[in-house]
């Protein structure tokens, strides 16, 4: 084998070498890239984790307030400010951590605490017929929600449609249920007219005020939302 030759072959071998390296190098950093993406999602899911529990808290604590404060607009008719609370909860929060907001609530209150309407709480809430009002905001603010989210949009208008969306499911639950509590379980004779004027009518321009009122805020808390 002449000198030229054995030259030729030590050069190929360091453009070998030089190959591999270039390859190993080139495998190492897509490899940190990968591991680099996958701790830049993992700390996503982490932060939005730690945010929905904190604003849960605060929205819960919100809503426990709002149920204390009521307001008479009859001797007989009062009001309080849970849907308000409720509707900008689902709408800020988004459908998976509003949602689960408003049934947490719900759960406290059943395991015994007093912070539904009027001090309410206990498991024998399910027996009034305002309870169903409750499942009503849950499953409304979760459909409303889902509704945003939907559009994508941020605009008065949006919110303001998401919030009637909240409204009018919140009321047909809440009258179906305190319909069948009260014509079902306690076999009461109230005439259906006495029954809409206690349940329903009162409260549905007041509830259309609330939904404007949300409509105003949520665009503007929006943009700090972090879910």
């Amino acid at each position: 084998m002449s000198g030229s030759d054995d030259f030729e072959k030590v050069e190929d071998q360091d453009k070998d070498g030089k190959k591999e390296v270039e390859d190993n190098t080139f495998v190492g950093n897509a490899e940190v890239e990968i591991d680099a993406q996958k701790a830049r999602e993992f700390h996503e899911r982490r932060r939005k984790y730690i945010v929905g529990i904190a604003s849960a808290g605060v929205f819960i604590a919100l809503t426990i307030i709002s149920a204390q404060i009521s307001i008479s607009i009859t001797p007989t008719v009062a009001f309080t400010l849970q849907f308000l609370v409720t509707n900008i909860c689902c709408l800020l929060l988004g459908k998976k951590w509003g949602t689960l907001t408003v049934f947490l609530y719900i759960l406290l209150g059943l395991f015994g605490l007093p912070i539904f309407s009027a001090g309410g709480g206990g498991f024998a809430y399910v027996l009034k017929p305002s309870f169903g009002f409750l499942i009503g905001m849950m499953l409304g603010g979760f459909v409303g929600s889902w509704f945003r989210e939907k559009t994508g949009k941020n605009s008065f208008v949006i919110f303001l449609f998401a919030s009637l969306i909240d409204m009018v499911i919140m009321h047909a639950l809440g009258v179906a249920y305190g319909a069948g509590i009260l014509y079902g379980y306690m076999r009461a004779s109230t005439a259906i007219w006495d029954f809409l004027m206690m349940m329903l009518i009162p409260f549905i321009p007041i509830d259309i005020v609330k939904c404007v009122i949300g409509a105003l805020i949520c665009p503007k808390l929006s943009k700090y939302s972090k879910l």
